[in-house]
């Protein structure tokens, strides 16, 4: 954990942007609130939250505390001061699963749907769980990562309103499988703006 801690205090920032990180961070991914590399040489993630949002480290601890390991989430190893280290799950999002034309079965929205109801059995608000949140591993399992949300309580519906679009949609036949990026953007530009038919 100090080896981790003193990797994380050499990373620099420009305001809310990282500026450099060591080398022993390979990059895999960032969000509205942190961003999160692979440590090099081990199977374990440290997810580093940008300055001004350092406080949502512990709160999402937490909530992964409350998960327990579950099998439908990352397991958490340790927390620090604006950072986790989480497991590594090697696979790819819903979200590139659909720009690379890899099929969304109903078992994997099945599962999704576990994850979230053992959320709420443990109490739990699950919120923001979209595309680029759900891990399809390289075993065909699911992983809800991003958890951080889990604990507001206004009601969110982006996981309902995606079912919908899954099986509206989606399932049908004659439905696309894969969607330029491009696309798949202006479609989100779309719901966020509430002009979507779902």
């Amino acid at each position: 954990m100090n080896k981790i801690k003193q990797l994380v205090d050499e990373m620099t920032w420009n305001g809310d942007k990282v500026h450099s990180y060591p080398e022993q961070f390979d990059w895999i991914g960032q969000g509205r609130s942190a961003v999160a590399y692979k440590i090099e040489k081990t199977n374990q993630v440290v997810k580093v939250f940008y300055p001004k949002y350092k406080h949502l480290a512990q709160i999402e601890a937490d909530v992964y505390r409350r998960l327990s390991n579950h099998d439908l989430f990352p397991e958490l190893y340790d927390v620090g001061d604006g950072f986790l280290v989480l497991e590594y799950v090697a696979g790819q999002t819903l979200y590139d699963c659909l720009i690379q034309g890899v099929s969304i079965t109903e078992e994997m929205v099945e599962q999704v749907d576990l994850a979230m109801q053992y959320a709420r059995s443990q109490g739990l608000n699950p919120s923001d769980t979209h595309l680029k949140n759900i891990l399809l591993t390289e075993e065909g399992a699911i992983k809800v990562i991003d958890v951080v949300r889990f604990t507001q309580e206004e009601e969110c519906p982006h996981w309902d309103d995606l079912k919908k679009a899954y099986f509206s949609y989606y399932q049908k036949r004659y439905f696309p499988r894969k969607f330029p990026k491009f696309f798949i953007e202006f479609v989100i530009r779309l719901y966020r703006k509430r002009l979507l038919p779902i």
